[in-house]
């Protein structure tokens, strides 16, 4: 199709087998002109080739027979570079005699065409001499037009007696609706009519924000199951070209990862994006940058943002503001936006818009005249502006020099709202500086050019975490002006973010060792880490059995279903036990609360990483296991952060048998902590702990009836404030 070029990849993973990888595509002109014009650091070009080769490798041959369908799954961070990757990705499918490439793309029209916009661009769609290797067709339909135009690029391209150049590759970019896609579903269909055999035709399918829409949210299951429309169309549309590989691209991967393993769009694989180094996002607004980053709305200042009765801008809008208006004055050689982010609903939109006509309006006259007003209006919001702007670590000009530059940028501010209704593309040229109102419009996938100040006065919602991670616009290639960011918003949100952080490291940690293990995504137990105040996606979607459970500081959790545990998941918990306080045996000493002279409680101390595989490894009633192993998947966050960290394990009455009966179950113990005995000073076994570490008592308990002999260890396990967290973990259905 092109003329093909062969690269030796800096760091290439090409010699380490991957178990998913179908073929081997190569690296050819169109690919390297995507990477070259995009990048322009070498170390970086080699990542982005090698993971895009590493995606298409896991597609479907174009040169063999056909094969069945694959799905697979692409993770990047927010606003991190997913569009260049698939970008690169479809260059590749052409530079590898893929003829057909469907970009579905935006659920909304200027998302959409932001996207078409970009990838024309980077692909270089229009060339000196009109002589192009791409045709691409936006939201095509059935017509007899269109119908004959995509087959006769089909035909070209498959036809080797044609020179590479006059064999163009096809890219359909389609919104993500029913109606656009039923129209491109129709249009695939009738190509058999015009002799294109689409049952071999290899395809490629990216879908872009994939977790958005696409995902079936009908009621039910099986033959029973109700398909929402836009995924019923989706399966429609790739039913009509069979041999294709259907990439999805996102980064809030949950919905994809919790849908039903039988569903065609379930990934079989997935790859993780290595974002450059200049990407500053959740790890760094909301880590140890994060006091300088956000500032706290009280629910006083989000009550008054939000009062439609309000007879003028909230104060709050108007510190955003000015810290805006200051931070675009050290920011000359680039664009510098503001993002105002208030409701999904548009009146709030209209309503903050006027605010800000008003407020530039009114501030523009009182600066440009010296006076008492414009002095007060200094003190009261730009010099604090500037201080916190010094604060950040960047040097500033005195006070006076910068007010001197404000009213200029004032000026040539363009302040422009985004919503349904109004849904213009903004041309980021045509200004230097924009204030930009909206809400849903301006969330998932809409790039903000030069985003610096965000004022989002809405809480979390219903507290879906993609959702909440999609609204971070902030988030993105920032390293050169980062210490001008700062974004006003909710302290429930603020804490969503810094939640967020943990949950979406564990996951791409997870994703990645799938990744590079090769392990089929349809095989792998799903867990994340997730704080209880979130949801991981709509509930709608979710079709996988998942528990989603906190460990609260302070609280205990017992693993106490001991009555019908095998003779042999017995004897093993027991040996585990037994190795673990042997080899840490020289720490054991006297609980130093326990005043008992006989069966006294004793404790030590033992390695976290030594304990967390001890309760990993535990056999018990599958509901115990999953408690254990979401305890794990917090606990090892914690130890990745402080390797040192320890755990007190307490042997229960030195670990002599204790006589306990059942529940009226059969299987849990009765009472597996012993109460507190005041004749003998002793306070119970919940007093056994120690407030500054994870605690784990053994119980050696064995059955008081002679019903059926039985003895077993049983746990009860206490979790510090500074160690607290939750996690989902997926569990076997009962047939």
């Amino acid at each position: 199709m092109s003329d093909q070029q062969h690269v030796e990849l800096a760091g290439s993973d090409g010699d380490v087998p991957d178990p998913l990888a179908r073929w081997a595509p190569t690296i050819g002109v169109e690919t390297l002109s995507v990477v070259d014009s995009a990048l322009e650091r070498d170390d970086e070009k080699a990542v982005v080739l090698r993971e895009n080769r590493r995606i298409l490798a896991r597609c479907v041959d174009p040169s063999s027979a056909p094969q069945a369908s694959r799905a697979g799954l692409v993770i990047g961070y927010v606003q991190s570079g997913k569009t260049l990757s698939f970008t690169t990705l479809t260059a590749m499918a052409r530079d590898n005699q893929i003829p057909l490439v469907i970009l579905l793309a935006g659920t909304k029209t200027n998302l959409h065409e932001q996207t078409v916009d970009r990838l024309r661009n980077d692909l270089k769609v229009e060339r000196s001499g009109g002589l192009s290797p791409w045709a691409v067709m936006t939201n095509p339909s059935d017509s007899a037009t269109d119908l004959g135009e995509l087959a006769g690029y089909i035909k070209h391209s498959l036809d080797e007696t044609l020179p590479a150049q006059f064999r163009k590759t096809t890219v359909i970019t389609v919104m993500k609706n029913r109606t656009r896609m039923r129209k491109v579903a129709d249009l695939l269909a009738k190509l058999p009519t015009q002799g294109v055999d689409t049952t071999t035709l290899p395809t490629l399918v990216i879908d872009d924000e994939a977790d958005q829409a696409g995902m079936n949210a009908g009621a039910g299951d099986g033959g029973d199951r109700s398909e929402t429309p836009t995924y019923a169309t989706i399966l429609e549309l790739r039913s009509k070209v069979p041999n294709n590989s259907y990439v999805m691209y996102t980064a809030t991967p949950q919905a994809p990862l919790l849908i039903s393993l039988a569903d065609s769009l379930s990934p079989e694989f997935v790859n993780v994006l290595t974002p450059g180094d200049a990407y500053t996002g959740g790890r760094y607004f909301f880590g140890a940058e994060q006091s300088g980053f956000v500032s706290v709305l009280s629910q006083a200042e989000i009550d008054e943002a939000l009062d439609p009765s309000a007879g003028g801008p909230p104060e709050s809008l108007e510190h955003a503001l000015a810290h805006f208006l200051i931070a675009k004055t050290q920011m000359t050689d680039r664009i510098l936006s503001m993002l105002v982010h208030p409701s999904h609903a548009q009146d709030p939109q209209s309503r903050f818009k006027g605010y800000v006509d008003s407020l530039l309006a009114a501030w523009s006259l009182t600066l440009r005249s010296p006076g008492p007003d414009r002095e007060e209006l200094i003190a009261d919001y730009f010099k604090p502006a500037w201080a916190k702007l010094s604060e950040s670590g960047r040097v500033m000009p005195d006070l006076e020099s910068v007010m001197n530059h404000v009213p200029a940028w004032m000026a040539v501010t363009r302040v422009r709202i985004v919503n349904a209704v109004h849904n213009a593309e903004i041309n980021w040229r045509e200004a230097p500086s924009w204030i930009v109102i909206g809400g849903n419009s301006l969330d998932r996938g809409y790039t903000i050019e030069g985003l610096a100040t965000t004022y989002m006065p809405r809480g979390a919602g219903v507290g879906n975490a993609d959702t909440i991670q999609q609204r971070a616009r902030f988030f993105g290639y920032k390293d050169s002006y980062k210490d001008l960011c700062h974004a006003w918003m909710s302290a429930d949100l603020a804490q969503s973010y810094r939640d967020y952080v943990d949950h979406e490291e564990h996951l791409r940690a997870e994703m990645t060792k799938a990744q590079d293990e090769g392990i089929n995504l349809k095989d792998w137990t799903r867990k994340m880490l997730l704080d209880s105040s979130m949801k991981a996606t709509r509930r709608a979607v979710i079709k996988l059995p998942i528990l989603h459970n906190r460990f609260r500081g302070g609280s205990w959790t017992a693993v106490d279903r001991l009555g019908k545990l095998s003779g042999w998941a017995a004897s093993k918990n027991r040996a585990a036990v037994d190795y673990l306080r042997s080899t840490h045996a020289v720490s054991t000493q006297l609980d130093p609360i326990d005043p008992r002279d006989r069966r006294a409680n004793r404790r030590l101390y033992a390695p976290m990483g030594d304990v967390l595989k001890l309760l990993a490894e535990w056999e018990g009633h599958t509901d115990d296991v999953i408690r254990l192993q979401q305890l794990v998947l917090v606990m090892q966050a914690h130890l990745d952060e402080d390797p040192t960290l320890q755990v007190a394990m307490y042997l229960m009455d030195d670990f002599e048998p204790r006589l306990r009966g059942l529940s009226s179950d059969g299987d849990s113990v009765s009472n597996l902590q012993q109460g507190r005995n005041p004749q003998g000073g002793y306070e119970g076994d919940k007093a056994s702990f120690d407030s500054s570490a994870l605690t784990v008592q053994l119980h050696n308990v064995a059955n008081k009836t002679d019903e059926r002999g039985w003895s077993a260890v049983g746990l009860t396990i206490r979790v510090p404030d500074e160690l607290s967290g939750a996690a989902i973990f997926q569990y076997e259905a009962d047939e």
